[in-house]
């Protein structure tokens, strides 16, 4: 009994002190001032002076994109596995369906044994961004090994996860430009 009337008196304490605390606090900012203030604080100056650096310094040609966060969709068309001397090459062509480019963006192959062992594997990843609706083609090559019986593909990204989706077609990537100066024919008199 004398337990609990020393509980009962502690919480007591408690709230009184809490109460006090709290009494001589201002009112807090209505919700409209809040969202008002964090939306004016979204163009942070140091995180542009700092983009405005790293664009100088990557050159003339670079331009900064947004890069997807969190969770990214893509596209992808079945891998094709072919023999290729002592290796097993997988092609895959994937397209980018979020909203922003998607960083860091790789693809890991392992391949298994008819018990559930992982044999060997691969892994592709991309260092510039793949912009939205980018196509790209990729290629995992792995050594051949006799054991090998099934294959399994991770797609992730930098900043987040992948919602891979497979589509029977995909359209071909565009072709990389030629070097109008290596194509013109040199006169040499």
């Amino acid at each position: 009994m004398k337990r609990l009337s020393n509980v009962l008196l502690f919480c007591f304490v408690a709230c009184i002190l809490v109460t006090a605390a709290c009494g001589g606090a201002e009112p807090a900012a209505p919700a409209e001032e809040m969202v008002a203030s964090s939306q004016a604080a979204e163009v942070d100056p140091l995180a542009t002076a700092a983009a405005s650096r790293l664009a100088s310094r990557l050159g003339t040609g670079a331009r900064l994109v947004p890069t997807q966060r969190g969770l990214a969709e893509i596209a992808y068309t079945q891998p094709v596995a072919s023999r290729d001397a002592d290796f097993i090459v997988t092609s895959i062509r994937m397209k980018n369906l979020a909203q922003n480019a998607i960083a860091g963006f790789s693809v890991d192959e392992f391949w298994f044994d008819a018990e559930g062992n992982t044999v060997t594997g691969d892994q592709v990843r991309f260092r510039e961004p793949i912009l939205p609706g980018e196509v790209r083609d990729l290629e995992l090559r792995v050594p051949r090994v006799g054991s090998m019986d099934r294959s399994n593909y991770e797609f992730t990204h930098q900043n987040g996860d992948i919602k891979a989706t497979l589509f029977d077609e995909i359209e071909a990537p565009p072709e990389p430009e030629a070097d109008e100066e290596a194509e013109a024919p040199t006169d040499s008199r």
